[in-house]
């Protein structure tokens, strides 16, 4: 799987719907490569289904509590720059919500790294996805 391939598949897990055509406009591929490429992923197996769901991911639920002194949502807004893009403000002990999907354990601590870094942030938990 190359970059085109990984740009492709985030593009899906946004939105499985994104036609071929929208797919080629964005990243400078014709539709018909575009189609070639997610056949060839469908058939070796890197796309399982359209929900979409990609070989060997790693999964993680990141509970993260933030300062009151700097703003819920910038802290989000931060999160989201790093390229999570399920990042939720909720209530309760903890004030975000983000799903971190990555191809390696250590893509996801990394991502979780990052996240403890962002000023504001005071405390994460991180719960891996078993099934």
């Amino acid at each position: 799987m190359d970059q085109t391939d990984a740009k492709i598949i985030r593009i899906l897990k946004n939105d499985s719907r994104t036609s071929f055509v929208d797919m080629g406009k964005r990243l400078g591929f014709t539709e018909g490569a575009i189609r070639a490429r997610v056949s060839k992923m469908l058939r070796d197996g890197t796309i399982k289904r359209f929900t979409v769901e990609a070989r060997d991911e790693v999964k993680a639920v990141v509970m993260v509590a933030t300062s009151r002194a700097i703003s819920t949502t910038k802290v989000a807004d931060e999160i989201r720059r790093l390229g999570v893009h399920h990042t939720y403000e909720i209530s309760g002990n903890f004030d975000i919500i983000c799903f971190v999907e990555s191809e390696s354990m250590e893509d996801v601590n990394s991502v979780v790294e990052k996240i403890r870094a962002i000023d504001g942030v005071t405390d994460t938990s991180t719960s891996l996805v078993l099934k």
